[in-house]
């Protein structure tokens, strides 16, 4: 699971998150040699689609989304799950919606083993 803190400008944490395309934030993570790419979102990696198909064909899913938010303002942190596929050199970019702008920053990742 990777978890990324959203900060303000005075390194507190940020209090301004609202919902992208209905989600807390997007992730996408890349080997430099482009040999592997991943779109994920914090509950996995099911497309917007599919989780739109399931929710119109499981009894209870239309009742209570899973990325909705009651509490007032997201989280300053969002969390993705995911396992790298083989060892190598990774960008892992993360977008997150803030006061009404997408924000998008960069991490760098060195994978020497993936344990398989």
């Amino acid at each position: 699971m990777f978890t990324f803190r959203v900060d303000d400008a005075s390194g507190q944490p940020a209090t301004d998150l609202e919902l992208y395309m209905g989600m807390p934030g997007h992730a996408v993570f890349v080997r430099r040699d482009r040999r592997v790419f991943a779109h994920v979102h914090p509950a996995g990696s099911a497309s917007m689609a599919a989780i739109a198909i399931g929710q119109r064909t499981l009894p209870d899913a239309g009742r209570s989304d899973p990325h909705a938010h009651h509490e007032g303002a997201l989280p300053a942190t969002v969390s993705f799950p995911y396992g790298f596929p083989e060892p190598g050199d990774f960008r892992i970019f993360v977008q997150v919606k803030r006061s009404g702008r997408i924000v998008t920053h960069a991490f760098d990742a060195h994978v020497e083993s993936t344990g398989g």
